[in-house]
């Protein structure tokens, strides 16, 4: 079950690892060296509804021309906005104040009731799938029964 974003150190990096941490693979080690980005800020905002960094990301596969953006995810760690790298910034600072001109657009509250709505959907879903299963199995004669 997901909490609520919080500050969980002073490094940009590790505090967006820690809060996106099985929310979701964007800023994992692994992930940032393949695109060859950067955390270069990250945040709580909206009384840790929302998260957001700025990362500079190459613009090449050769890293010879580098951008800046910011991405804004959603409690499930869900990105909810994020410039395609063709409308990166050059600085740091246009991207910062990009993100904090798309956060006084969104509503937080509808985004996470929204984002809410949906993932209870899917776990329904997910356990209706399985019901199946085991219906097939039972009908198929393959569900051993527990011994007592």
């Amino acid at each position: 079950m997901p909490n609520l974003y919080r500050n969980e150190s002073s490094d940009a990096r590790y505090n967006a690892q820690r809060n996106l941490q099985g929310r979701t693979h964007y800023v994992d080690d692994d992930t940032l060296r393949w695109h060859k980005s950067r955390v270069l800020s990250s945040r709580h905002t909206d009384g840790g509804l929302l998260f957001a960094i700025v990362t500079s990301d190459a613009l090449d596969m050769h890293n010879t021309k580098r951008g800046c953006r910011y991405v804004i995810f959603d409690i499930f760690g869900h990105v909810i906005a994020r410039p395609d790298l063709e409308n990166c910034y050059r600085r740091s600072e246009q991207a910062t104040k990009a993100m904090w001109a798309k956060l006084t657009e969104l509503d937080a509250e509808q985004i996470t009731l929204a984002a809410i709505g949906r993932e209870q959907q899917s776990h329904r879903d997910e356990m209706q799938r399985l019901c199946v299963e085991v219906n097939k199995l039972k009908a198929d004669g393959k569900l051993a029964k527990l011994a007592a």
